[in-house]
């Protein structure tokens, strides 16, 4: 590979992936909502930072423009959130539904789509979505967490789309759930350290190809249900 885009990449499961990237590829393009908090991102070698917000549109049209002349090999969207809801339903809180749907999916789905033609001009022609076994309604028996099930659901049901679409372009594309990781966002009681995690997708994304886009796996490679 030589050029990657990661988004969501200045802490965690994103700052490990652009870590590791950065000894394969020649430009790891990276991205935080506020480049001037990425002092670990800035210790990469070959790593570029841009600044790019999910929840704005226009931030993603002005990311998108500049970077427009840039191949990319792969995306990998990672950059995503989970909101300390309220269980109560007479509680949850439509703004921050929306807020965390357009974040985990319609912004990636969206900003994806706006860099087709740099994918086009890529090699490896590789779409990562980090989605999240919460986003499977068959793996649901707990109950609760209704915006990120929602937004993970979501995720997927338009990457599933994605991939049928863009087939035809040999554009492949993948749902890859890291596992629970030791994250800010998975806490301190999750069972996976975040370089165990990236270690494992690593392997899944090296050998994913276009005669399996359209899947949604676990970080080991294995299939998970809708």
């Amino acid at each position: 590979m030589k050029n990657i885009l990661i988004t969501g990449a200045n802490r965690g499961i994103g700052l490990m992936f652009a870590q590791s990237f950065a000894d394969i590829v020649n430009t790891v393009y990276a991205t935080a909502r506020d480049i001037s908090n990425c002092d670990e991102l800035k210790k990469i070698k070959n790593i570029e930072i841009l600044e790019l917000d999910l929840l704005d549109k226009n931030s993603i049209k002005l990311f998108c423009a500049e970077v427009k002349d840039i191949p990319f090999d792969l995306i990998l969207n990672n950059a995503g959130t989970f909101q300390d809801e309220q269980m109560e339903e007479t509680n949850l809180d439509p703004e921050l539904w929306l807020d965390e749907i357009m974040i985990n999916a319609i912004g990636p789905i969206t900003l994806t789509q706006k860099l087709k033609e740099n994918l086009m001009n890529g090699v490896d022609k590789k779409v990562i979505f980090i989605s999240s076994q919460m986003g499977s309604i068959d793996d649901n028996y707990s109950g609760g967490y209704y915006f990120y099930r929602t937004s993970k659901s979501a995720l997927n049901s338009a990457a599933k789309s994605l991939s049928i679409d863009w087939k035809a372009n040999n554009i492949a594309v993948l749902m890859l759930h890291p596992g629970w990781v030791k994250t800010d966002m998975g806490g301190s009681k999750a069972k996976l350290e975040i370089s165990e995690s990236v270690t494992s997708m690593l392997h899944v994304i090296d050998s994913f190809d276009i005669s399996k886009t359209g899947s949604f796996v676990n970080y080991d490679g294995k299939k998970l249900e809708w």
